[in-house]
C-alpha cells in the first residue's frame, strides 16, 4: 500500500476529546461546588441551586468525552499492533523479488545504467 505524500494533521491543545474532558468535567465540579464558594445570601443560595443541573450535565458530558478518547485510543493501538504483526518487511524497490520476472522499468534502468559504464 503506497504512503499518503500529506504531512500529518496537526492538533491545537485543545482539540483533543482528552482535553474537553477534563475541561468539562472540571466546570462541571465548580458549579458543583459553587455553593461552598458562594455566601449564605438566600439569593447566591438559590443561583447555586439553580447551577446544579448543569453542573451534573458538564461533569457528565466529561466523563463521556474521556470514555471515548479512551476506547478510540485503545482501538487505534489495537490496529497498530495489528498492523505491524500482520506486515511484513517489504522489499527494497530496487531488488525485485526472488524468483519474479523483471519488469520493463527495470530492465530499461538496467540498459542504461550498463550504457552510462560502456561509455
Amino acid at each position: 500500500m503506497a504512503q499518503s505524500d500529506t504531512p500529518p494533521r496537526k492538533t491545537s491543545a485543545f482539540n483533543t476529546m482528552r482535553a474537553k474532558g477534563w475541561a468539562l468535567c472540571l466546570l462541571g465540579l465548580v458549579l458543583l461546588s459553587s455553593p461552598m464558594l458562594l455566601g449564605q445570601s438566600a439569593l447566591l443560595a438559590a443561583y447555586a441551586n439553580a447551577l446544579r443541573p448543569a453542573g451534573w450535565f458538564a461533569f457528565a458530558a466529561g466523563a463521556v468525552l474521556l470514555g471515548l478518547h479512551h476506547i478510540a485510543q485503545t482501538k487505534r493501538a489495537k490496529i497498530q499492533t495489528n498492523a505491524q504483526a500482520k506486515s511484513p518487511p517489504q522489499p527494497k524497490p530496487d531488488a525485485p523479488a526472488p524468483g519474479a520476472q523483471p519488469t520493463l522499468g527495470e530492465i530499461r534502468d538496467e540498459i542504461k545504467r550498463k550504457a552510462g559504464t560502456q561509455v
